[in-house]
């Protein structure tokens, strides 16, 4: 049995047209030496551009201001824009920022919450705010988020958070984070975690460092793209910023997880055939 990887003749010139952009457009930025504020100011003409193209932030559905792209669009999207770190971000579909669009996507979804939109998402879309993921701990294996030792324990109309994250990407320049944390250690690891937004800048929320890895080793702290350590000593924050149902983590890491790592994969290809181009 054949394969068929063809796209419909329209989203194949939309195909076209990101190659050459992303080539002509966002390579260049990657031989200047920018901050995180001049990234965002350049790039902001190239975002309009992509608006006027129909591409912003596809990977959420129309009724909130995407284009729901579907995973197969967004797979071949993501391997074109992977192919420099600006990609994703001239598109509004940068991780972690695209896949806590889609969490909060889900929650009000289900909760009916528009404050969260409002507050939320819809600066997140925008490009108005970014965001960190807060889930990896340093003492248990950051993939299996059914061993998370972070509480979440409700007092009255807040929630009360103690624990320690690391690897949370862009939490040194974020303005918000959701954090995965234990809020009933009673039942299952499936049904006992939560996801809360907590804005930066909480009393008790602490940035630690920003860790170095081979990709971000001497890098300055709160440089976009690098991966922070964050404390967390009774944060408090209103029960109001819970992200859909409580007990409901588990389903949310699994609904965010899966098409992200789809994404990364796709992205990484977008690296090597970049590479395997500038080898020939």
């Amino acid at each position: 049995m054949a394969w068929d990887f063809s796209t419909e003749p329209e989203f194949e010139e939309q195909l076209a047209w990101m190659r050459g952009f992303v080539r002509e457009e966002v390579f260049p930025l990657e031989t200047l030496d920018l901050t995180y504020d001049q990234v965002l100011t350049v790039i902001r003409p190239m975002q309009e551009e992509v608006k006027l193209q129909g591409l912003w932030a596809a990977h959420l559905p129309s009724e909130l201001g995407g284009m729901g792209f579907g995973q197969l669009r967004l797979g071949l999207m993501h391997e074109i824009l992977g192919q420099s770190p600006y990609g994703p971000v001239v598109f509004g579909n940068n991780a972690p920022d695209s896949g806590n669009a889609e969490l909060l996507a889900i929650g009000i979804e289900a909760t009916g919450r528009q404050d969260q939109r409002e507050q939320w998402l819809q600066p997140l879309l925008d490009g108005k705010m970014r965001s960190g993921f807060s889930m990896t701990e340093p003492n248990t294996a950051g993939s299996d988020p059914t061993l998370l030792s972070t509480t979440a324990v409700r007092d009255g109309d807040e929630y009360v958070i103690n624990g320690r994250k690391w690897f949370t990407t862009n939490g040194s320049v974020a303005d918000f984070l959701i954090v995965m944390a234990v809020t009933n250690p009673d039942v299952h690891p499936y049904q006992g975690s939560s996801m809360i937004v907590v804005p930066v800048g909480t009393p008790g929320l602490t940035v630690r460092r920003d860790i170095p890895t081979m990709d971000h080793i001497g890098k300055p702290f709160g440089t976009f793209g690098n991966h922070a350590e964050v404390e967390y000593n009774d944060v408090r924050v209103p029960v109001a910023n819970l992200v859909g149902r409580e007990g409901e983590g588990f389903h949310l890491a699994q609904a965010r997880l899966g098409p992200g790592r789809i994404h990364h994969c796709m992205r990484w290809l977008g690296q090597s055939r970049r590479a395997f181009d500038m080898l020939c």
